[in-house]
Parts: C-alpha cells; structure tokens; sequence
C-alpha cells in the first residue's frame, strides 16, 4: 500500500499526488463509474502520466518533485497564484485514474495494428491509420488549459516571410 502524500501548494516534502484517495472516489462516484482498483495504485499510475507532461509557466523551485506548483500559469486570461493547485489539474488527475482502472492506461504501449485478421469464415480489417489503442479525450480535455500548445497558454501565431 502506497502512502499518497498531497502537494496542496507549498512544495510539500514526499508529495506523490495532487488528490486524495477520497477526492478520487467522491470524483468517480459522482461521475456514476466505480473504481475495481486499489485507489491508492491508481492515484500513483495516473501521477506518472500527468507528470511528464509539458505544462504552461516554471516550477516554483528547482527542488520540488512535482510540476506544480507552478508561477506564470495563466488560464483564461488570469494569473494564477503561484501556490494554487488548480482543480483542473485535480480532476485531469482523476480521469487519467478512472482511465487506467477502466485498462486504458495513457502510458501503456502502443501495439502493432491489425490489418487484416481471419478465422475460418470471420474476417476483422481495420481502417488505415486507424490507431490500436484507446484515447481517453477526458484527460486532455480536463488539462487543456494547463498544458504546452494546447490554446490554453499564451499562443500567437507565426508567418514565415
């Protein structure tokens, strides 16, 4: 059993996650999804996703362990305090736990696609370009505004002359 340790701001020692495992059953089971898995697991496994993630601003100190908290964040045209654990990142957090207890891990790899399967008389082809794994839209769509190049920062654009 993994002890979670909660970042709330202040660059806590041995922070492993941004929720608790009660943020994260309450998150589920509001959301209508029962977790199977141990919380405390998927708590860590998703914590391995979201932090190698490129998100907006620097890290408040060279030394801390986590990504956040962050300076010169801003979402939807605010500055965020420094010390603020956004509830967007908390809830991006949760669905990539909710993800992996449903088997689709966002870090899983990626397997070769099937082309072209028969058994006897059953036949199974995928679409070209088609990809084999499961994307969970609801991770990014909960991070968006915190991340690198995805609209939510500051973005402008380039014209090559």
């Amino acid at each position: 059993m993994t002890v979670i340790v909660v970042e709330d701001g202040t660059v806590v020692t041995g922070a492993n996650s941004y929720v608790t495992e009660a943020e994260l059953t309450a998150y589920a089971t509001a959301r209508n999804v029962t977790l199977t898995g141990a919380t405390d697991e998927l708590i860590v496994q998703a914590m391995d996703y979201i932090e190698g993630l490129s998100y907006i601003g620097v890290k408040s100190t060279s030394a801390q362990p986590l990504q956040f908290p962050r300076y010169n964040v801003v979402v939807d045209g605010y500055l965020i305090e420094t010390a603020t654990i956004l509830q967007i990142l908390k809830d991006g957090q949760m669905e990539a736990a909710i993800a992996v207890d449903a088997g689709n891990d966002p870090l899983a790899n990626v397997t070769r696609q099937t082309k072209k399967e028969k058994v006897d008389v059953l036949e199974v082809e995928y679409m070209d370009n088609a990809v084999s794994n499961t994307i969970v839209k609801k991770i990014s769509t909960k991070l968006r505004k915190l991340l690198v190049n995805s609209n939510g920062g500051i973005s402008f654009p380039v014209t090559r002359g």
